[in-house]
């Protein structure tokens, strides 16, 4: 089941993305921040690596998914992992099995 996420942003930044929903330019708040996330994960990918590390640590993503979250390549992947201290895993099954890891 998923959760949603549940935060306060100070009373000015309220303003400011309910500005850019009346003027048309988003359909919803949700959708500026979901810009803005997707903006700051371009600008950081060091967020990027941090984030397909550490759902991959916890089995909830692929080595192929995990790469594509990264921006590398699945070897290069593999590297940072074993850099980082990650144990690359070995799956065997169908395609159809490792691709719902």
């Amino acid at each position: 089941m998923k959760e949603d996420i549940v935060f306060r942003l100070p009373p000015v930044m309220e303003k400011e993305i309910r500005v850019l929903v009346e003027s048309g330019d988003y359909s919803s708040e949700a959708e500026v921040i979901r810009d803005a996330f997707r903006v700051f994960l371009e600008f950081n990918p060091e967020k990027r690596m941090l984030i397909a590390r550490e759902l991959y640590k916890k089995e909830s993503i692929s080595l192929t998914r995990g790469a594509e979250i990264a921006g590398l390549d699945i070897e290069r992947f593999k590297e940072f992992l074993k850099n980082t201290g990650i144990r690359v895993k070995t799956y065997s099954g169908t395609k159809e099995e490792m691709e719902k890891i």
